[in-house]
C-alpha cells in the first residue's frame, strides 16, 4: 500500500441526463481541467523542530492527510465521512467523456480542495498524535472544505475520525447506530462484513455497501472467518471487533459516493 489508501473508482450512476449547450460543456471542461491540475497526488508533510506543516489539495484532503500520518507514524485511524450536502458536491465528468457524450450521464465527486495547516510540535521527540490530530481536525473544520468532523480517542495510538455534519446541517455518524449482529465462522469474512452492511442499511435507511480492501490482500477476506455475537452495541464497536479478527492493523474508511447515493465501507491496512 502507498502512503495513502487507494479508493478504486465506483461504477458511475447518473442522477439526471442534462442537455447542455456547447458553451456550458466547455466551461465544465475548463473547470475540471483547472481543478485536477491543482490536485496533489499525496499530501506534503514537513517536520521541523517547532512545527508540522501540512499541505494537501484533493477531493478528500483530510482523509488523505490522516492516511499519510498513519502510514508515517504507525497510528491506527478509522475515517467516516458525512452524507455531503449539495454545495459539497461537484460535477466531476471527465472531459474525454463529455466531449464524446455532450448530453450523456454526468459523474459527481466530493468538492474538496486546498488545505494547509501549521501545527506547533516539540521536534526533539516523536510526533505525538494528541499534539497533532486535534488541531488538524479543528483546522480542517474551519477551512471551508466538505464536512465537519470530530476526533475520538480509542487508545494511545488508535483514533476514530467521525462526521458531525455537512453543509446541509448536523449529522449523527452512521456507525453510532445501536444494533445487534450475529455471525458464525462457517462463511468467509467478506460475506460476513457484507451482511453487516446490509443490516446497518436496514437500521439506518442509508444504503451501506462493503467494498472489500481494493488491494491484492482481498484474498485474505475470503480466507478469514468472523465469529460475532453482539446485542445492542454501536455499529462501530461491532465493526472494530470484527476487523480485529481479520487483521489487527486494519482500519476502515466509510465514504459517501455522490453518484450512487451509497456509503461504501472499505478496509485498509
Amino acid at each position: 500500500m502507498g502512503v495513502r489508501p487507494t479508493f478504486l473508482p465506483l461504477l458511475v450512476l447518473c442522477f439526471l441526463i442534462f442537455r447542455q449547450t456547447p458553451e456550458q460543456n466547455a466551461a465544465d471542461i475548463k473547470a475540471w481541467t483547472e481543478r485536477h491540475a491543482q490536485y496533489m497526488s499525496d499530501p506534503r508533510i514537513e517536520e521541523t523542530e517547532s512545527f508540522l506543516e501540512i499541505t494537501a489539495n484533493s477531493p478528500r484532503p483530510l482523509d488523505d492527510i490522516l492516511g499519510a500520518l498513519a502510514h508515517q507514524h504507525g497510528w491506527h485511524i478509522n475515517y467516516e465521512e458525512p452524507h455531503h450536502g449539495k454545495t459539497e458536491i461537484v460535477d466531476n465528468t471527465a472531459p474525454s467523456w463529455l466531449e464524446q457524450h455532450p448530453d450523456g450521464c454526468r459523474a459527481y465527486g466530493v468538492a474538496g480542495g486546498a488545505f494547509h495547516v501549521k501545527i506547533p510540535i516539540d521536534g526533539y521527540f516523536p510526533v505525538d498524535p494528541m499534539q497533532t490530530l486535534p488541531p488538524l481536525v479543528e483546522a480542517y473544520n474551519r477551512s471551508g472544505n466538505p464536512g465537519q468532523f470530530q476526533l475520538r480517542v480509542v487508545s494511545e495510538k488508535s483514533f476514530d475520525v467521525v462526521p458531525t455534519g455537512s453543509s446541509d446541517g448536523p449529522q449523527t455518524p452512521l456507525l453510532d447506530t445501536v444494533m445487534s449482529f450475529d455471525a458464525t465462522a462457517d462463511v468467509g469474512a467478506y460475506l460476513t462484513l457484507r451482511r453487516f452492511c446490509e443490516e446497518l442499511s436496514r437500521k439506518t435507511g442509508h444504503t451501506v455497501v462493503f467494498g472489500g480492501t481494493g488491494s491484492p490482500s482481498e484474498n485474505r477476506l475470503l480466507q478469514a472467518h468472523i465469529e460475532q455475537h453482539s446485542v445492542n452495541q454501536p455499529a462501530r464497536e461491532i465493526l472494530r471487533q470484527m476487523y480485529e479478527q481479520v487483521g489487527s492493523t486494519d482500519c476502515w474508511r466509510l465514504l459517501y459516493d455522490p453518484d450512487s447515493n451509497k456509503v461504501w465501507l472499505r478496509m485498509h491496512q
